[in-house]
């Protein structure tokens, strides 16, 4: 006679395995920033404003008595000497920022300043290799309120 339990156990020990491996974001910001680094170029994904979808699918996405957010870097490469570079939609110049691998995340700023409220972060549970997702939070979108915004960007791997 057979034991029922045994295909139920491994069946359910083949589903944890796999959902474990789903999983692979980054497990400091130094394994985070090896991830960073280690695509050639990203690509926009998604951004959102105060938790809403402004842009998806490489279309922006009106929202009504919300915060009209149309400049944005497109293209970005992070590379391993700290140099964060962006393209803006419609522009070929990239835009130069500095990355900075701090203990428990890494933060892009301007590059030279001191660190500032302003500076995006990057922690590393939203990294992963095929992508990443930066936020900051500014009162310069619609002050005095804090906007919180969120880039999510897609390896070019």
């Amino acid at each position: 006679m057979r034991n029922p339990v045994f295909p139920s156990l491994l069946t359910l020990f083949a589903l944890i395995t796999f959902l474990i491996s789903c999983n692979n974001t980054a497990g400091d910001s130094k394994e985070a920033a090896e991830f960073l680094t280690a695509a050639p170029k990203w690509k926009i994904d998604e951004i959102r404003v105060n938790d809403a979808v402004t842009f998806e699918n490489g279309k922006m996405m009106q929202q009504f008595g919300g915060i009209d957010f149309q400049r944005y870097m497109e293209i970005v490469e992070i590379r391993r000497d700290g140099n964060f570079e962006g393209v803006f939609k419609g522009e070929s110049k990239p835009f130069k920022l500095q990355w900075k691998l701090n203990e428990n995340k890494i933060t892009v700023g301007l590059p030279g300043a001191s660190p500032s409220p302003g500076d995006w972060t990057i922690a590393p549970g939203d990294v992963d290799e095929s992508s990443f997702i930066m936020k900051t939070q500014s009162t310069a979108y619609d002050y005095p309120n804090v906007t919180k915004i969120a880039l999510k960007f897609k390896s070019l791997k």
